[in-house]
């Protein structure tokens, strides 16, 4: 479990993010003294619908703003084939580009929140980025500060992060923590290719547990061999679906995992500043999904949530197909 202070802490720090984190270190007015915000997820996938779950649990109640609006786009831009089929890193850049200029003009965001790694190691490149007000928030920072909190804690313990080809290959997770000081032997890097596909057509099936077990005695193999405390960092959006199949793959191994770490869960911690909390009786919450291709692989994801986030689950079951949505 996370303490309290390092709670406080990780708040702050992405809380500084909103304010920096388009056109370079340019300041921008806050949203938190808002009424009402609306609030951007997108993802390439159906991951990201985790982040905005997680935001929706934790403002319900909280008083941190009268009315929410939460809206997730699906960033894929063909039903076939997703980012990590295109043939150069500018091409993801211009159709990412494209998507959140579309988010922009249609739904006209306090923040974009990218729920998804293998975009958010490119958003700074994009055109958006550079010429737009609007705050982009990436998920990667989420992920770096939860690895250096768990290893700033046992000089002796390590962590896996797992991760799209793109994200692994960006490598922005292990460079940031070479950066904050972390030496290069305790950080595992694994790539899991195809895995958000397996997933998002069934979190729990023999076939998502078969490669999760094969890229964890991939990644195990690199293990260094006076580890005491060893961490998974799942760094794809869609990983979180299948958590007991990672924890599966690790009792396999008969190896000791001391915690996953799942960057969804703590993303939406910025638009929750302490001092705001319990400003309203109530929070109105409404919950959209957008997507400009036929999600050929809701009826997996509807039923992760239909148990216990049913309004999430109502929005996904009824989502809202925009051809010209970017």
């Amino acid at each position: 479990m996370v303490s309290s202070f390092r709670v406080f802490f990780l708040s702050c720090f992405l809380f500084s993010l909103i304010n920096g984190c388009a056109r370079g270190e340019e300041p921008y007015n806050s949203i938190f003294d808002k009424e009402e915000i609306t609030v951007v997820i997108t993802d390439s996938g159906l991951g990201g619908l985790a982040v905005l779950d997680d935001i929706a649990k934790k403002i319900a109640g909280s008083g941190y703003y009268k009315r929410v609006s939460l809206i997730f786009v699906n960033a894929l831009f063909n039903a076939n084939y997703g980012y990590n089929s295109l043939n150069s890193r500018e091409e993801k850049i211009h159709v990412f580009s494209s998507v959140l200029s579309g988010i922009e003009n249609k739904f006209h965001p306090d923040v974009i929140l990218i729920g998804c790694n293998t975009l958010s190691v490119i958003y700074r490149e994009t055109d958006f980025v550079k010429e737009s007000n609007t705050p982009v928030i990436g998920i990667v920072e989420s992920g770096v500060i939860l690895i250096s909190d768990r290893l700033s804690q046992n000089e002796k313990s390590a962590v896996i992060i797992t991760g799209t080809i793109t994200t692994i290959s960006e490598d922005s997770h292990r460079k940031a923590l070479l950066k904050r000081g972390f030496s290069e032997e305790r950080i595992i890097t694994q790539a899991c290719p195809e895995l958000q596909s397996y997933i998002e057509r069934n979190p729990d099936g023999e076939d998502t547990e078969m490669l999760i077990t094969v890229y964890i005695e991939e990644a195990l193999s690199q293990l260094p061999e006076d580890v005491e405390s060893l961490y998974l960092s799942l760094n794809c959006s869609h990983f979180g679906y299948s958590e007991k199949l990672w924890q599966l793959a690790f009792d396999y191994a008969e190896i000791d995992l001391e915690e996953i770490l799942n960057p969804n869960t703590i993303m939406g911690n910025v638009l929750m500043p302490e001092k705001n909390k319990n400003r309203y009786k109530e929070t109105i919450i409404s919950q959209s999904v957008y997507s400009k291709v036929v999600l050929k692989n809701k009826e997996p994801i509807y039923n992760v949530f239909k148990e216990n986030s049913p309004e999430l689950a109502e929005a996904l079951n009824n989502y809202v197909i925009d051809k010209d949505l970017f």
